[in-house]
């Protein structure tokens, strides 16, 4: 599963709206109520706007593996489009018309970036991605939920991240046991900030019937698995019962305005989403709160004085 990253995107996001009509009504009911026929090109930002997750780009695959903010996207606005392909963020100016994203004639700057040092290969393939936008590329939807967009001999497929997360949900056998908080992110228009959670002794336990930290069983909230995905809340302990109940929610002993550790209680009793992201992997969303899990074990580096010798140690 993608971590949360803290890292601020720099972005330009896209494009112009250019309306599409339909060609006429037909006296066949069926006909008048038949879907978009795909493949067709993109008319407009009506389209495709909002986030697309990465599947594939110029023959590489990012992991799929799903979250509410995907590590791969491409974001289309009225602007142009924000970008990331796994290391830095940076976007692109342009509007989606007429089976294109069009990139501003003549010659343009390269856009404002982040600065992350990820190896030359990904620092390469950051390059060729946000490039791949200033070549007005072709863009076609392949059905609702994919678009294929193509430069030259170079072709980018995108997927919704919805679509991805849906083909990709785990069993419930997948994810029952403890797993221990990593990370608490409030996700919204003003954009997204987080805590660290490492420090928060108590686990998630998810079993086929409830969702509960270990440290309060006060917190047992009684769900039902659904079929879209979420783990839907049938009974048990409210946001309210759980806080008045679990005041060591707050023991990770840091937060931030509207985001604090009590609003654990928020998520769990919220009916939350399952991003899944392997074995160790798990990211629950309720709201606009997003919860990251995982299985792997709690390590810090350590320095010593004369920055000579590094090791790890338990959190």
């Amino acid at each position: 599963m993608v971590r949360a990253n803290m890292v601020m995107a720099v972005a330009a996001l896209a494009a112009s709206l250019i309306a599409c009509s339909p060609s006429g009504a037909s006296s066949n009911p069926a006909a008048s109520v038949a879907g978009p026929q795909f493949p067709a090109a993109v008319a407009s930002l009506d389209d495709v706007e909002g986030t697309w997750q990465v599947v594939s780009f110029g023959g590489y695959e990012p992991a799929r593996v799903t979250h509410p903010q995907p590590a791969a996207f491409a974001n289309f606005t009225q602007s142009g489009v924000g970008l990331r392909i796994g290391c830095n963020w940076s976007g692109a100016p342009g509007t989606v018309r007429d089976g294109h994203f069009a990139a501003p004639a003549g010659e343009v700057d390269a856009q404002a970036q982040t600065a992350m040092g990820c190896g030359k290969e990904r620092e390469d393939r950051d390059s060729r991605y946000f490039a791949f936008f200033r070549e007005s590329p072709t863009m076609e939807l392949l059905n609702a939920d994919r678009l294929k967009l193509q430069a030259g001999n170079t072709v980018l497929i995108l997927q919704r991240p919805e679509a991805i997360r849906r083909e990709t949900l785990p069993d419930m056998a997948d994810m029952a046991g403890e797993w221990r908080a990593e990370g608490l992110m409030l996700i919204n228009e003003e954009g997204r900030r987080g805590i660290g959670l490492s420090e928060l002794q108590a686990r998630i336990a998810i079993t086929g019937g409830s969702l509960a930290m270990t440290s309060c069983p006060a917190s047992t909230v009684a769900i039902e698995y659904t079929a879209d995905g979420r783990l839907a809340r049938v009974g048990g302990a409210d946001a309210a019962q759980i806080n008045a109940q679990c005041g060591t929610f707050d023991e990770a002993g840091f937060g931030m305005p509207d985001l604090k550790p009590t609003r654990l209680a928020d998520l769990l009793a919220g009916s939350p989403k399952v991003y899944y992201g392997g074995p160790d992997r798990l990211t629950l969303q309720s709201g606009d709160l997003v919860l990251d899990l995982t299985r792997e074990p709690c390590t810090m580096l350590n320095q010593s004085d004369d920055h000579k010798r590094t090791w790890t140690s338990d959190c």
